[in-house]
């Protein structure tokens, strides 16, 4: 009965991930985390499909460790996201800042895309309890971008009534480190000024952890995941991490 159950358990998150990663990837950029969600898929259904033959492999001690393992970075990636998520739902902003600096986030052309939408709409409701604040729109211009995301991000915001005197454009940066040195370079004072910063909740940590390498203590405040983003953008963010922690930067 067991054996049963996970089997179905592993066909059931298998094929959610394998129609995740194809929903992307008609409606969505492509990019190495939609990539990782369907090879993941793919493993989880093959093995639910031939789950008899993994269980004869099993009497072989070199496959209960190769089975030991995998599940072990399986568990682990599992608690890394749920880490990810629950540290970047803790805002510490007080609404006194400064400045706040906006994330860019990948556009479609010229329309930006959902996280940055989500970016975009935190940013308009924070603008709205800190009126005296500046806002840092930051991102340059990508593969598949007509414009810099910086430009699209002052469109959004000032479309839905903030006062263009009120936004900085800072249209060059290509990563989250060149986000915060870049938008330094455009404001004199902002490592010796209340600053804070909005990004997607998956990218709180990371993005905290540069800032700091950086030598600016900037609050934070955190933009909601689409459901249906969580698992690739996630994926994605934990070897960006390793890059970081690796690379420092």
């Amino acid at each position: 009965m067991l054996k049963k159950v996970c089997r179905i358990f592993l066909f059931l998150i298998g094929a959610a991930l394998f129609l995740n990663a194809l929903f992307l990837m008609i409606y969505a950029s492509m990019n190495i985390g939609t990539y990782i969600t369907l090879f993941f898929g793919a493993v989880f259904l093959i093995a639910s499909i031939f789950w008899k033959k993994i269980t004869e492999l099993l009497k072989n001690s070199i496959f209960k460790i190769i089975i030991a393992f995998s599940a072990t970075v399986v568990v682990s990636i599992a608690l890394i996201v749920s880490f990810l998520l629950l540290y970047g739902a803790t805002d510490n902003v007080d609404y006194k800042e400064d400045y706040v600096i906006v994330l860019g986030c990948g556009l479609q052309g010229e329309t930006p895309t959902a996280p940055l939408i989500r970016r975009l709409d935190t940013a308009l409701k924070y603008a709205e309890q800190n009126e005296n604040c500046k806002i840092i729109v930051s991102g340059g211009q990508g593969n598949g971008e007509s414009i810099p995301e910086a430009e699209a991000m002052y469109r959004y915001l000032t479309e839905r009534n903030i006062d263009a005197d009120r936004i900085i454009r800072e249209s060059e940066s290509t990563s989250t480190t060149e986000n915060f040195k870049y938008s330094a370079r455009l404001v004199d004072d902002l490592a010796d000024s209340s600053t804070a910063f909005i990004t997607n909740d998956f990218h709180i940590y990371r993005a905290e952890q540069l800032a700091k390498l950086l030598g600016y203590n900037f609050t934070h405040i955190h933009a909601d995941t689409d459901y249906y983003n969580v698992i690739p953008v996630s994926l994605r963010e934990i070897l960006a991490i390793m890059k970081m922690y690796v690379l420092k930067n």
